[in-house]
């Protein structure tokens, strides 16, 4: 069944993440162990990496990876962004839907004469990276009957920039995701994200669009209190707190079910 076929997938993945532990996986490596095509791609500023596949249904599954490591200390930017550890794409690998891993401007070694620190820090959740990751998406789109987006951390963020942005989003799904970015970084100390976008500070999203916002009752990076008020003034969004998870562990253990659940829902069929 897909749903067999995915979990064997899934524990591909899981394999290789482990053997790679000391860096990131390649995306040869991950295109080959979640049975996902890789290709480079040119967005409106950007180049993208991304991962699709094939599967069941009328709808897109768009997954947005976290934002990973774009600093390595408190002065400190990384040279590459990307996360030694990749989530989303654990996550996609256990959804028998059509699959896209969409990558985000300057991760995934693009080698992207356009990437510049900015785009990684101060700018990674700018209107110029929601332009471009949209019109990567609008090429892929075309071919369904709509899309649901899922991210995480950083990666909800960006869903809901782009999802405000469409017109073909029937679900939308964060994982931690920070729905707040300026909650988020006075909570933490950080610098304010000067020219991101700040999906609180951002129009509600169309009532057409179902929301379940996930979050782990143990997450430290994110908080109940940063982004309920954020989700409360959604017109259909739902925030569901989970006991005993948090930022990072353990959504593959929910993923099969939610998914199954977003299944039934008839905004999944009907954007």
């Amino acid at each position: 069944t897909p749903y067999l076929a995915a979990r064997r997938t899934a524990a591909s993945l899981l394999l290789l993440l482990c053997t790679v532990a000391c860096a990131p996986a390649t995306v040869q490596q991950m295109a080959v162990e979640t049975g996902m095509q890789s290709r480079l791609e040119q967005g409106t500023d950007f180049l993208h990496r991304s991962l699709s596949r094939p599967g069941a249904g009328p709808v897109l599954h768009v997954y947005i990876e976290g934002d990973g490591r774009p600093w390595l200390g408190p002065n400190r930017i990384a040279e590459d962004p990307t996360g030694r550890r990749l989530m989303m794409l654990e996550l996609a690998a256990l959804d028998p839907a059509p699959i896209l891993y969409l990558g985000r401007p300057c991760y995934f070694d693009t080698a992207d004469a356009a990437c510049t620190p900015e785009w990684w820090t101060f700018y990674r959740y700018g209107a110029t990276v929601v332009q471009s990751m949209n019109a990567v998406l609008d090429r892929y789109a075309q071919a369904f009957a709509g899309v649901a987006l899922f991210g995480h951390s950083g990666g909800g963020t960006l869903t809901m920039l782009m999802a405000a942005r469409r017109s073909d989003v029937g679900v939308l799904v964060t994982v931690g995701g920070n729905l707040d970015t300026h909650a988020w970084t006075a909570q933490h100390n950080y610098a304010p994200l000067t020219g991101s976008l700040d999906p609180a500070r951002q129009p509600p999203l169309p009532a057409a669009i179902r929301q379940l916002h996930l979050l782990g009752e143990e997450d430290e990076v994110i908080t109940r209190e940063m982004i309920e008020p954020v989700v409360q003034r959604q017109p259909d969004a739902e925030l569901r707190v989970l006991p005993d998870y948090d930022h990072r562990c353990c959504w593959e253990q929910l993923w099969p079910s939610l998914l199954r659940e977003l299944a039934a829902s008839p905004a999944a069929a009907d954007p």
